[in-house]
């Protein structure tokens, strides 16, 4: 791993947060500096905005936590049973809310949570100390949070899109290898290639509200981002809708001279293609246009199956062409707003979008977290356990942290690894060194080297996780207050309690929510399958946004197949590709129809009921292929076929010709039929 200029920054500025933090809560007489402590560590990120958007949203959250405590305490504290349970359902619904929205401002939610459960179990033996442990909490987060934000905008602050313009500059200069690949091989097998687009067109959505938080140096356009994830987004299905049509071509008999001669040019094009460095030679772009012109009137009379093919690779190829264009000048002006050099694509109003949510897995979690907490206050109450409080505690912090996970109990029992890690190193801290030093600059030189540990571990992907449940642990270990009070038995205790408390999670979450990935990326399939037949049966008029959250879904199911090593599943029932190319052809076809003749129109509409019922059977266990959809499509294609030539009848039959591939077995043509058939 190694040391850059970004590392050394971050790592340097999250010791400053935490020592800052600590000074400043010891400065203030605060109960518990410790939690000034590990808040630093908790909103840590490599990215400024990233860690003010946290501080925003934990410090929202962390007041509404503390407020329902201050709520529900009161009234309920002689009721230990009445009490546990409106914690746990609290804790409950808001883990439910934040699983609803992938953005950051979900993380608001999650605290309001568990801050309940901290705040509130807490001070039940001392009720009448519940409003200065609110306030108490809210100050000591509140330190920690401010002198996390001003560390890391001060100490070479990094902004959220310099790092997304790094991958979407590496993504477009790939885009040129993909392009070359696909013209000469018949399936597209890189499924990270896929993976990753997929992921960074999500990303685009997800991590652009950190934008929000960050300096005014840093440029901010919403259309210009939905633009980019519209144009990002269509690459690879328009990518492997030409090397599906090209696949067939070339079953049906040798290239011709105009195809070879197109497939030379998009190739030379995409060798030259610079990404968002530059523009493109203009006479290598003119060289493509003039081949892909060609090979559409070398068939455009035609209606036979290798015709219609031709021109669908030539439409195809010229719109993948576009696009990548579009998406190298709008990658530019993300980074150089005020670039005016060369005219980029048409901006809409940024329109509102959403990820796909699991209602069905936030449930599950929500009450995982309602179980977990309720069980470690039982453990509390009917066992009359004096660290109860800890458990019931870090039972509802470990569900709500690690609830986003497919196996939340791998990450609990990484929290228990990480609990028993630093448990020794904070007893060394405690019980041999700290009782040798005297002020706040001996307490800071001796906590310095464990500081810029954990945040050098936090600044690597690999080790982000353990080095965060290493410092949470090493911070709570040490328990820092106003005054040095070491009680050997007390301090493992507690730490036996936290323990406790994540193996309660651990526990319950194998029982609700740990699921095999496999099973989990066939079920977001079939959710993705019922959105086409969806998108069949009633038309969608934001085609952009079905077709951000379509290819979210393929990133989900990728990711989870690869993790399990099975990209052996990928192929004729799981393929997020081509569900992708189904529904922008639907998308199409009805845009088309919309503007031919109302008897033509209505033609259309048994190919609409095919795709439709043909993906509910896929749902249901069934074979996507059939008979049925092969003789509606066909149907339609003659129909259209008897149409004068316009653009509007070439874009449907486009899209005809591209459910033709998907949705009727490979080596299948299309043979011109009288309309009466």
């Amino acid at each position: 791993m190694q040391l850059t200029g970004k590392t050394v920054a971050f790592v340097l500025a999250n010791t400053a947060a935490v020592l800052m933090a600590l000074y400043i809560a010891f400065a203030s007489d605060l109960e518990r500096p410790y939690w000034a402590m590990f808040t630093v560590f908790i909103v840590a990120n490599p990215l400024t905005g990233a860690v003010r958007s946290k501080t925003v949203f934990r410090l929202l959250g962390t007041v509404t936590g503390a407020a329902i405590a201050l709520l529900l305490i009161p009234p309920l504290v002689d009721a230990p049973v009445l009490l546990s349970l409106a914690i746990s359902l609290w804790i409950g619904l808001c883990l439910y809310i934040s699983l609803q929205d992938r953005r950051p401002r979900s993380y608001a939610f999650v605290l309001a949570g568990y801050t309940a459960a901290i705040v509130g179990f807490s001070v039940v033996n001392t009720p009448n100390a519940i409003f200065d442990t609110a306030v108490a909490r809210v100050e000591e987060i509140s330190v920690g949070l401010v002198c996390a934000a001003v560390a890391h905008s001060v100490i070479f602050p990094q902004n959220v899109l310099e790092g997304l313009t790094e991958r979407i500059d590496r993504i477009l200069r790939r885009s040129g290898t993909w392009i070359t690949d696909a013209l000469v091989t018949t399936r597209s097998s890189d499924l990270e290639a896929q993976q990753q687009l997929s992921k960074l067109v999500s990303d685009l959505y997800v991590l652009y509200e950190h934008v929000t938080f960050e300096t005014s140096d840093v440029p901010r356009n919403a259309s210009v981002v939905q633009a980019l994830q519209d144009r990002l987004a269509l690459i690879l299905p328009r990518l492997s809708s030409v090397q599906g049509a090209l696949a067939a071509l070339r079953s049906a008999g040798p290239l011709t001279p105009p195809n070879l001669q197109a497939i030379q040019a998009v190739s030379q094009w995409a060798r030259a293609f610079p990404g968002a460095r530059g523009a493109l030679p203009s006479e290598v772009d003119l060289e493509v246009r003039g081949a892909l012109a060609r090979l559409t009137a070398e068939s455009e009379d035609g209606t036979d199956w290798s015709s219609l093919l031709k021109r669908t690779i030539a439409t195809q190829l010229g719109e993948l062409l576009t696009e990548l264009s579009d998406a190298a000048r709008l990658a530019d002006a993300l980074k150089n707003p005020y670039a005016t050099s060369t005219p980029g694509p048409r901006l809409e109003p940024p329109s509102r979008r959403t990820l796909p949510a699991d209602r069905g897995l936030a449930l599950l979690s929500a009450c995982a977290a309602i179980a977990a907490t309720l069980i470690a206050c039982a453990l509390w109450i009917e066992g009359s356990w004096p660290e109860g409080a800890v458990a019931a505690q870090f039972a509802a912090i470990g569900c709500s942290l690690f609830a986003t996970l497919d196996n939340p109990s791998k990450g609990q029992f990484a929290g228990i690894i990480g609990v028993l890690l630093g448990l020794p190193i904070a007893a060394v801290y405690e019980f041999a060194i700290f009782p040798r030093i005297d002020g706040f600059a001996s307490l800071a030189l001796v906590l310095t080297p464990m500081l810029l540990l954990f945040s050098w571990m936090q600044a690597y992907e690999r080790l982000a996780v353990m080095g965060f449940l290493l410092a949470i642990s090493f911070a709570g270990g040490l328990a820092l207050q106003e005054s040095y009070r070491p009680d050997f038995a007390s301090f493992i205790n507690s730490n036996t309690a936290e323990i406790a408390g994540l193996a309660i999670a651990a526990v319950v979450s194998l029982i609700f929510t740990t699921i095999d990935p496999v099973w989990n990326a066939a079920r977001i399939s079939r959710a993705g399958w019922n959105e086409v037949a969806h998108l069949a049966e009633r038309p969608n008029n934001d085609i952009r946004h079905w077709t951000l959250r379509m290819s979210d879904r393929l990133g989900l199911v990728l990711q989870r197949l690869l993790a399990a090593k099975r990209k052996d599943l990928v192929g004729p029932r799981i393929d997020g590709l081509r569900d992708l190319r189904v529904g922008i052809n639907l998308a199409t076809l009805q845009r088309s129809s919309d503007a031919l003749p109302a008897a033509v129109r209505q033609s259309m509409n048994p190919v609409l009921n095919a795709v439709a019922d043909a993906y509910l059977g896929l749902a249901r266990g069934k074979a996507l292929v059939s008979g049925d959809s092969a003789r509606a499509i066909d149907q339609g294609l003659a129909v259209l076929g008897a149409q004068a030539p316009t653009r509007t009848v070439e874009d449907a039959v486009t899209a005809l010709v591209g459910l033709r591939l998907d949705l009727t077995a490979f080596g299948s043509r299309y043979l011109p039929q009288p309309l009466h058939s």
